[in-house]
């Protein structure tokens, strides 16, 4: 009598398959997880040694318990299997989350997460930290360096792709060991300390600027503006982003006592709130430049 194939064998054993993917609690694997759970169920199953995860996928698929997307980026597409769900059914930040590990929401979504901005956020900005690196020596900041820097336009990352009609696009940070990210519903993203200084730092990834004083404006109440001293401190950028965050807590209107924080970091270079800016004015307190038309946004947004 001839030996049953895999397939034959997993449809004895469908109940108890479809057990083991439930008792995962989750909707979206990789391949490796469907590695992981072949591995571990392999033997109880009776499955031959030669079966591997697309066989499983395949048993499941057929069975219409299980379906996949693939997610296109530049230079990388990922697949993911969908137990028991659709594309059109998933949370697509539970989508981008899964596609690298130990990554958090971000910049604009972040505050989309914390309700920080009024506006629909169709970009999912999904950031994971880079490895440590040993401190550059020889690399001291100058007003030139920042001069240059800041002259052009700011590098914005073009690994993005589609889901569900969102952008997700993937970011690199520096390695903070996780300073600032917190879980929210299960979903790891930056608290709204952290939110408020990844906005400022980056604005394109937010907004814009005149979209993340609105933030920082919605924060009020929400944000510890002793927790964001703090956690800027121990970040520790090359930049001076304190004057560029002391800029915002102003113009937003926070207490002075709060705003006062930001100046007992060093302010000794001229420094600027965003990139390419072509009319600029200048913050004597905050020793930066700004661009004009803020002020008159400010006046028009303040009539209503």
């Amino acid at each position: 009598m001839a030996r049953p194939s895999r397939y034959q064998i997993m449809e004895l054993y469908k109940d108890e398959i479809i057990n083991a993917f439930v008792s995962q609690n989750k909707s979206i694997f990789t391949e490796n997880d469907l590695k992981d759970i072949l591995y571990e169920y392999q033997f109880e199953w009776k499955l031959p040694s030669s079966t591997e995860a697309p066989d499983l996928f395949h048993f499941l698929f057929k069975k219409k318990e299980m379906d996949y997307v693939d997610i296109e980026f530049p230079k990388r597409t990922f697949t993911r299997y969908l137990f028991r769900k659709s594309p059109n059914e998933l949370d697509p930040l539970k989508v981008a989350l899964s596609l690298v590990g130990n990554s958090y929401l971000s910049h604009y979504t972040a505050a989309f997460v914390h309700n920080l901005t009024d506006n629909i956020v169709k970009t999912i900005y999904v950031n994971r930290e880079l490895s440590p690196k040993l401190p550059t020596i020889g690399n001291e900041l100058t007003q030139e360096k920042i001069d240059k820097a800041f002259s052009k336009e700011m590098r914005a990352s073009k690994n993005i792709a589609t889901f569900n009609n969102r952008k997700i696009c993937l970011l690199e940070s520096k390695f903070t060991g996780g300073q600032g990210i917190i879980k929210v519903n299960n979903v790891a993203l930056t608290n709204v300390e952290r939110t408020l200084i990844d906005v400022a730092v980056r604005p394109n990834y937010s907004g814009g600027i005149y979209e993340v004083l609105r933030i920082f404006m919605n924060a009020q109440g929400e944000a510890s503006i002793n927790k964001l001293y703090s956690l800027l401190k121990k970040l520790n950028f090359v930049y001076p982003y304190h004057q560029v965050i002391g800029f915002y807590l102003e113009r937003a209107g926070y207490k002075e006592s709060a705003i006062k924080l930001m100046e007992r970091f060093p302010i000794e270079h001229k420094f600027y709130l965003t990139y390419a800016m072509k009319n600029k004015s200048f913050s004597e307190r905050w020793n930066l430049y700004y661009p004009t038309e803020l002020d008159s946004w400010l006046h028009n947004d303040s009539i209503f």
